[in-house]
């Protein structure tokens, strides 16, 4: 099991570099040309880091339901991202997995 602290300060210090990599790319987009394409493939960084972000955070947590074997919070993550898929509205998803998070809690 992964210490609260390690993982958290790397979390921590991740997201910093990633938010440094993507401002240096910003800052000298005024000085350097660069094409509508590449600044196009940039606007997808944002989406990518959130997972990496999350599903480390809902998986490696030791949750309190043993028969899901203390990984309710990523069961629930998995299915509140098919409902997404499907749905398409974030407060819906967000209100869902909330829902689901206290009903797998108390059965």
């Amino acid at each position: 099991m992964i210490n609260g602290n390690y993982f958290l300060i790397n979390v921590t210090l991740l997201t910093i570099g990633t938010v440094i990599i993507r401002g240096c790319f910003i800052a000298l987009s005024a000085k350097v040309k660069i094409s509508g394409q590449i600044k196009e493939l940039f606007t997808y960084i944002p989406a990518a880091i959130f997972p990496a972000l999350i599903i480390p955070t809902t998986f490696f947590h030791q949750g309190t339901v043993e028969w899901l074997q203390g990984k309710e919070r990523f069961v629930i993550l998995i299915a509140c991202s098919l409902v997404c898929y499907f749905i398409r509205s974030t407060l819906f998803v967000i209100t869902l997995g909330l829902i689901l998070l206290y009903l797998v809690r108390v059965i």
